[in-house]
C-alpha cells in the first residue's frame, strides 16, 4: 500500500463524532480500511485496478445513498459508485474517497403479465436472467453474466438480443435516481424527461440510479447458439462470409466475430487451448429450428477447429462470457464504431492481432443494425452505426505497458481508417484519458448532456466516469 494515498490518513482527518453519526444513521454497513470486509468491498472485475478508498458505504436503499452523498460532500470526499463492479476502468472505486456500494440492492421483481421487471442496481445480468427466464422473458444486457446492470444499461447495453430487441436503453421504461442534492426523483418519458434522455447513454453523470424498470421481451429459455472456432489461416474467408451473411441476416440473429485464440475452458480439447483462432459466437432468438438453418453458412466456411453450436439455455450464453473473461484477469478494452467493414479495417484487425504482445488479447467485431436504437430518443450517440469494433487487451503474467500501448495504437489505426466514437463500456483504463473520451463517447449529444448535468449535478459530484462537465448556463 506504500504506493497509494493511505486511506487511514483520510479517516484520521475526519471528525470522529461526525463519522459515528454517519455510521449510526446508515441502515447498511460502513466499511473502513480496518474492516474484514474492506478487501472484498474494494475488489473489482479488472485485476489491473488496485485502488484504496477511505470509506465504503454499503447501502440498503435510496435513503442510505442520499445520506452517503451528503456525508461525502460535507467532508470534501470524492465519490464513486460501485454497482456490479464490472468496471473496465476501475471507476467504481475512488482512491482515498467514499464508495457508494450498491451490492446489497439486488432484488428482481418480474411482472410476467405486463412483461416488465424492476431491477435494483446491485444486480448483474445473471441475476436478472435467472428470474426472467423462468417466464421465457429477458431484457437486453451485456454479453456476460457477471456484467453489472447499472454500468451496462446506462452506457447503452449491447448484448445478445440487440438486433432483435435493441439495446438495454431501448427497453428502459423508468429509473429512480438519487441526485447530488440527495433528492430521490423518478425519470421516465413522462417525468423529468430531460434526465431520462440523459441517463440512457450518459452513464452515471447525473446521480445514482437505485431502481430500473424494463420492458421484457420473449426469448428462450432455449435458443440456437453459434460457437465456431476456425484456424487463423482461414481468417479472410471467415471475415468475408460473416460480412455477407450478417448483411442479409434476419434481425433474430446476433453475432460476435473475434480474432482471438481457443480459451482454456471446458469443453475445449487440451491440444487446442491457446491456439490462434477466428471465432464466431452468436444467438438466434427466434425458433431454434429456423436458427439452425440460418447459422449454417457460418458453420461451414472451412474445417473448424471446434464447433460448439447447439440449442442451449439463453443463460448459458452469458455464462460463457463470464468464463471467457474471468474476474481478476487484467484488462484494457477500447472501441470504435464503423459504418462498414472495409478492406482497410480488415487488414488492421489481422495485422494488429498478430502484433498483440499477449496471446489472450483479441479484436472483436460486433454487428449492430436491426432494431438497435428503436426506442425513444436517448443520449446514446452511435446507434446508427453498423458495427462496433472492440480492442481487447487481456493478460495475466505479462508486463502491463506493452498491452496498454498496443490497445491504444490499434484504436488509433482504426480511427484513421474511418472509425468513430466509442462505447462507454470500452474506454481503456487510463484516467488521464477520460477527458479525451468525452467527444468519442457522447458525440454531438455532449452539449445537451452538459446542460442536463448543470441542472442535476452543477458541482460535478459524480465525476468518476467518462465525465460530462456542467455547462455554464
Amino acid at each position: 500500500m506504500a504506493d497509494h494515498k493511505h486511506p487511514l490518513g483520510v479517516i484520521a482527518s475526519l471528525d470522529e463524532k461526525t463519522l459515528k453519526e454517519f455510521d449510526d444513521d446508515l441502515r447498511g454497513d460502513l466499511i473502513l480500511p480496518d474492516s474484514d470486509k474492506y478487501e472484498d468491498a474494494r475488489n473489482v472485475w479488472n485485476g489491473l485496478v488496485n485502488t484504496y478508498p477511505a470509506i465504503v458505504a454499503r447501502v440498503k436503499g435510496a435513503t442510505d445513498v442520499a445520506r452517503a452523498i451528503r456525508f461525502a460532500r460535507g467532508n470534501d470526499l470524492e465519490i464513486s459508485i460501485r454497482g456490479g463492479a464490472h468496471h473496465q476502468t476501475g471507476s467504481a472505486i475512488v482512491e482515498g474517497g467514499l464508495v457508494v456500494d450498491l451490492e446489497d440492492l439486488d432484488s428482481v421483481h418480474v411482472n410476467p403479465e405486463a412483461q416488465t421487471v424492476r431491477v435494483e442496481p446491485g444486480c448483474r445480468a445473471e441475476d436478472v436472467h435467472a428470474e426472467t427466464q423462468q417466464h421465457g422473458l429477458a431484457i437486453p444486457t451485456g454479453s456476460a453474466g457477471d456484467v453489472g446492470i447499472p454500468g451496462s444499461t446506462l452506457g447503452g447495453g449491447i448484448g445478445w438480443m440487440r438486433r432483435k430487441n435493441g439495446l438495454g436503453i431501448d427497453a428502459l421504461l423508468s429509473v429512480e435516481v438519487v441526485t447530488a442534492d440527495g433528492d430521490v426523483v423518478k425519470a421516465s418519458p413522462d417525468h423529468n424527461e430531460d434526465l431520462f434522455w440523459a441517463v440512457r447513454g450518459g452513464g452515471g453523470n447525473f446521480g445514482v440510479v437505485t431502481s430500473f424498470e424494463f420492458e421484457l421481451y420473449e426469448v428462450g429459455p432455449l435458443v440456437q447458439a453459434l460457437g465456431v472456432f476456425y484456424p487463423r489461416d482461414a481468417a479472410e474467408d471467415v471475415f468475408e462470409t460473416h460480412r455477407q451473411v450478417i448483411s442479409d441476416a434476419p434481425e433474430e440473429l446476433t453475432t460476435l466475430l473475434l480474432d482471438a485464440h481457443v480459451p482454456g475452458l471446458p469443453p475445449m480439447p487440451d491440444e487446442l487451448i491457446g491456439e490462434d483462432a477466428v471465432v464466431i459466437l452468436g444467438c438466434y432468438t427466434g425458433d431454434p429450428e429456423d436458427g439452425e438453418e440460418i447459422i449454417e453458412p457460418l458453420r461451414s466456411v472451412a474445417e473448424p477447429l471446434l464447433d460448439m453450436s447447439d440449442v442451449m439455455p439463453y443463460e448459458m450464453l452469458h455464462d460463457l462470457g463470464t468464463q471467457m473473461y474471468p474476474w481478476g484477469r487484467k484488462y484494457t478494452h477500447r472501441s470504435v464504431f464503423v459504418d462498414e467493414m472495409t478492406d482497410d479495417i480488415h487488414d488492421i484487425i489481422f495485422e494488429q492481432k498478430a502484433a498483440a504482445p499477449t496471446p489472450m488479447s483479441a479484436i472483436g467485431v460486433w454487428p449492430l443494425g436491426g432494431n438497435v436504437g428503436h426506442g425513444p430518443d436517448a443520449a446514446f450517440a452511435w446507434d446508427d452505426k453498423e458495427y462496433m469494433i472492440t480492442i481487447e487487451g487481456n493478460w495475466e503474467d505479462y508486463e502491463n505497458q506493452p498491452t496498454l500501448d498496443w490497445a491504444a495504437e490499434t484504436e488509433r489505426q482504426l480511427r484513421r481508417a474511418g472509425g468513430k466514437g466509442s462505447y462507454a463500456g470500452f474506454t481503456g483504463v487510463d484516467e488521464q484519458d477520460w477527458e479525451d473520451w468525452q467527444t468519442q463517447v457522447y458525440g454531438d449529444n455532449y452539449d445537451r448532456l452538459a446542460d442536463v448535468k448543470a441542472e442535476y449535478d452543477p458541482d460535478n459530484v459524480f465525476s468518476r466516469n467518462v465525465n460530462i462537465e456542467p455547462s455554464d448556463n
